[in-house]
């Protein structure tokens, strides 16, 4: 299966201290091509942190509620544990999750 950067899939994430696992939505970033992909985990929780953005047009990438990419919690997942794909995001949010403005030297 090939994946697209800007895709968001429900992944079956597994619990790492107890039996058991949830189904999460995340971010496609990178599909090397092998069995694995780079994925930014997304959440309906506000964050404060500078490294998480919200997901302008979220109910286009197949979102129920207004959501967040957390880009500093990237994570190799295993195309295996996909559930579905969900949606695409615009060009527009995928062009504000690239590299913050340099704040001088």
């Amino acid at each position: 299966m090939k994946l697209w950067a800007a895709e968001v899939v429900l992944i079956r994430m597994q619990f790492h201290q107890a039996p058991g696992s949830k189904i999460r939505p995340a971010l496609v970033l990178m599909d090397p091509g092998d069995e694995d992909f780079v994925a930014a985990p997304i959440t309906s929780q506000p964050r404060t942190s500078e490294f998480d953005f919200a997901l302008a047009d979220w109910q286009s990438a197949g979102l129920n509620v207004p959501s967040m990419a957390r880009v500093h919690k990237l994570t190799a997942l295993s195309k295996a544990d996909i559930v579905r794909r969900l949606g695409v995001c615009s060009s527009s949010t995928v062009a504000r999750s690239g590299p913050p403005e340099r704040r001088g030297d």
